[in-house]
C-alpha cells in the first residue's frame, strides 16, 4: 500500500472525498500536530526505498 499526503481546499472536501471513495481510494484524516512527523518518517522510508530500486535498475546496465 502507499500512502500520500494531500491537502484539500475547504470548499472541495466532500466532492474530493467522494470522488476517491468511488476509486477505492482508503482515506484517513490525521491530526495535523502529527503529520509532520508521520511525513518525515513516510519520506525517509520511500526515499530509501526508491533508492534502493533505483541502483538495482542501473547494475542492470552496467
Amino acid at each position: 500500500m502507499t500512502t500520500f499526503t494531500i491537502d484539500i481546499p475547504d470548499n472541495h472536501t466532500d466532492e474530493i472525498l467522494a470522488q476517491l471513495k468511488k476509486l477505492g481510494v482508503k482515506v484517513r484524516q490525521s491530526k495535523l500536530s502529527k503529520l509532520d512527523k508521520l511525513t518525515k518518517e513516510d519520506y525517509q522510508k520511500h526515499f530509501s526505498h526508491r533508492a534502493q530500486v533505483t541502483r538495482n535498475e542501473v547494475l542492470k546496465y552496467l
